[in-house]
């Protein structure tokens, strides 16, 4: 499995950070009290990332929205096959679940370091790491992850994307894991 660089993964962060500021600053200078819809937010993140995004392109409606819920149209992106860390986060981020949130992607031993730091009471599953990067086949990427919505994990996940362009979790392999509550 190609392994990406750590800076790929960093200018895939940058780019998401860029269509954020954007998005903020596109919605300050629009926000009319009272008229502007509470979606126009999600459409200016959901068109910012897009925007900025390298190797993931759209063909017809990015997404669609019901009520207060922002739906990608999973079948009318294209993505390169070297993209397909870049269009997970794009998709992770214009779903944004509370659980979304509260994830960081690891892709140095620092950063790994610097979570394990931070949770309470570690308990290492599994010690020898080769590498934090993301790496990708075809349509499957790996990536390393640190969630603290329910529980504290550092877990690689292996995600599948379908033929219409729609991640699947397919396994997860446990790293490490916080005791006693999430630190603080």
């Amino acid at each position: 499995m190609p392994t990406l660089s750590l800076a790929e993964v960093e200018d895939v962060r940058a780019r998401i950070a860029n269509a954020h500021v954007r998005a903020a600053t596109q919605f300050r200078d629009s926000f009319v009290p009272g008229v502007t819809e509470p979606t126009h937010h999600l459409e200016l993140v959901a068109a910012a990332l897009i925007r900025e995004a390298r190797g993931v392109r759209v063909i017809g409606e990015p997404y669609s929205i019901e009520g207060t819920l922002i739906t990608p149209n999973h079948e009318n992106f294209e993505v390169e096959p070297d993209a397909l860390f870049e269009y997970w986060m794009i998709i992770s981020e214009i779903t944004g679940s509370p659980s979304w949130h509260m994830t960081r992607v690891i892709a140095t031993s620092a950063e790994y370091n610097e979570v394990l730091n931070r949770m309470r009471s570690p308990q290492i599953v599994r010690a020898l790491i080769a590498s934090f990067l993301p790496s990708y086949e075809r349509s499957s990427l790996e990536v390393m992850l640190y969630t603290r919505a329910q529980e504290e994990r550092i877990e690689r996940r292996m995600l599948t994307l379908d033929a219409s362009n729609e991640f699947h979790f397919h396994s997860r392999e446990l790293i490490a894991e916080g005791r006693g509550g999430v630190a603080t």
